[in-house]
């Protein structure tokens, strides 16, 4: 019987070892280099320096890939539902301010899931397009799609200790005919501005609206997931 229960045990324990999560290292708090701060077994895939903090000393914005790809669960539609199981490499996104006396990096946020993966895009290939610092804010840009695209650009701000989501840009076209739908989001002053019409004449065949945004509340990254993951209105997805 003692033997039986061995053998049983180990037929068990690789189903058990594959079944294992996978878990996001935590990005070192401090360094004098990305490279003292990329976690082991991950590559800077992008990286970007400019003022995050109005202090007039350079930052950084950093974009981990893992080495190996993995079967990760993601978030579409809302924060918690319709959920998606991709096999992909996981991203990270870090951020640092720069210590204006020692010139040591410390780190400000890490967030595991607001970066598109590669295989988020669809036909056209990874999605992400650009990050960016401009007037002491973070840009990050996204695109995808097929016949049908679409491009996604966020803009967050520090502000009050926390990274607020200050600015939003989403366009939904088909690359043959032009048709296209593009809306863009001012949380500031709580504000969306929506054009209709086609990508190729805007100036004659356009329509143009704005309305007032309601939410409670300016997201931040610990309360917008990632892309695609608010209804910021019925059927609208940011």
């Amino acid at each position: 019987m003692k033997v039986f229960c061995f053998y049983l045990l180990m037929l068990c324990a690789p189903f058990g070892f594959a079944q294992k999560p996978f878990v996001f290292p935590k990005v070192k708090a401090q360094g004098s280099s990305i490279e003292q701060v990329t976690p082991a077994n991950w590559t800077v895939i992008d990286q970007v320096y400019g003022d995050l903090n109005n202090d007039a000393t350079t930052d950084l914005a950093v974009v981990f890939e893992f080495n190996r790809s993995i079967d990760e669960t993601r978030v579409y539609g809302d924060n918690h539902t319709d959920i998606i199981k991709e096999t992909q490499k996981p991203r990270i996104l870090a951020i640092f301010f720069k210590d204006k006396s020692s010139g040591v990096y410390q780190l400000s946020t890490q967030n595991n899931d607001f970066i598109l993966r590669s295989e988020e895009g669809g036909k056209m290939g990874d999605p992400l397009q650009q990050i960016a610092i401009k007037d002491q804010q973070l840009y990050l840009r996204f695109q995808g799609g097929s016949e049908w695209r679409w491009e996604l650009g966020y803009t967050f701000k520090f502000e009050n200790k926390d990274w607020f989501l200050t600015s939003a840009v989403n366009l939904y076209y088909n690359q043959t005919n032009g048709d296209m739908t593009e809306r863009i989001y001012d949380f500031n002053t709580r504000q969306l501005f929506t054009t209709y019409g086609n990508l190729h004449r805007r100036d004659i065949a356009n329509r143009k609206t704005s309305e007032v945004l309601f939410f409670n509340q300016l997201r931040t990254f610990k309360t917008f997931k990632k892309p695609w993951a608010w209804e910021i209105m019925p059927n609208v997805y940011l």
